[in-house]
């Protein structure tokens, strides 16, 4: 997505001015922007001060980096080697039972062992 010209304390700031009742046609205006844009800014930043954008912007910042430690921790445990005590399910020995295959899946609740 592209990024915006204006910083989302400048927006925080333009959404201010509609709540003091300021014509929203002339903020766009003032500020070069569509309708459209300044509604989805509303619809994202709601009724945010400055000071919340700015906390916000350092939550999803955060939350970026948790992330992609996240997706670097998953990685590094799809590359681990299996260790010897454990065995993959095809060396396991089948079960004896009749109909013990079939109580896997979709509808692994209607169907039984017995």
């Amino acid at each position: 997505m592209r990024r915006s010209l204006h910083t989302d304390e400048e927006i925080a700031f333009l959404l201010g001015e509609a709540e003091r009742g300021i014509p929203i046609a002339e903020i766009c205006a003032s500020a070069h922007v569509s309708l459209g844009t300044f509604y989805r800014w509303r619809r994202r930043l709601g009724g945010l001060k400055p000071a919340g954008v700015a906390r916000l912007d350092r939550v999803e910042q955060e939350n970026a980096a948790l992330r992609a430690e996240v997706e670097r921790l998953r990685a590094a445990l799809m590359a681990r080697p299996v260790s010897a005590d454990r065995t993959s399910a095809a060396a396991r020995p089948a079960p004896r039972h009749r109909g013990a295959e079939a109580c896997v899946g979709r509808f692994a609740f209607v169907r039984t062992a017995n």
